[in-house]
């Protein structure tokens, strides 16, 4: 009888594990907000989004507003500081000139590059990274860079977001989320909806 108890647990057991791989499997594969964020000279870039993996912090960093604020010269500069630091694999951005460098607690994790997009507005922001959900684009905003300022708009990264942001619930609300595309010479949005 022992035997038989001993044998129906270890079965349970193998169940709710091989069952709870699959719901955390099926759950991420119905999670609209994951990404797949880019990689810039051997360094993962997670902005506006949160890796799924593990990591520790290896340095906070802080740059002084004194640039042309625009995303591309941020991402530049925290990258540049970051490769000083040999155990970085990626930098965290965030607002107000802010980021961290960090390592992931395990290296050989496949996910290390998936992140869970943050929502503005009601939409998910997706910059430097790829929506792992199928999507179809709804419509598109530029702003070119010397326009932003003619507008009475500033050139840092969280203005022109929020505005684009905006812009684009405004006239698709139906809208998913959007793309940001930070190109320098215009700031491209594709407003997307998740199929």
């Amino acid at each position: 009888m022992k035997r038989l108890t001993k044998n129906f647990i270890s079965k349970l057991l193998v169940l709710a594990v091989l069952l709870s791989l699959s719901v955390n499997s099926f759950a991420q594969q119905n999670d609209k907000g994951l990404v797949k964020v880019r990689q810039y000279d051997g360094i993962y870039v997670f902005c506006d989004n949160e890796p799924i993996s593990e990591y520790e912090i290896v340095n906070r960093m802080q740059i002084k507003l004194a640039w042309s604020g625009h995303y591309t010269e941020i991402r530049k500069r925290f990258l540049k500081e970051a490769k000083s630091y040999p155990m970085a694999q990626a930098i965290v951005l965030a607002d107000g000139g802010r980021a961290i460098a960090i390592k992931f607690k395990d290296s050989n994790d496949e996910n290390i590059d998936i992140a869970r997009a943050t929502k503005e507005n009601g939409v998910y922001i997706f910059t430097d990274c790829t929506p792992l959900s199928e999507y179809e684009v709804l419509g598109e905003k530029k702003v070119a860079s010397t326009a932003r300022a003619a507008m009475g708009m500033s050139v840092s990264y969280t203005t022109v977001k929020e505005k684009l942001t905006k812009k684009a619930v405004k006239e698709y609300p139906n809208a998913s989320g959007i793309l940001l595309d930070f190109g320098g010479v215009s700031d491209k949005t594709e407003i997307i909806k998740f199929k």
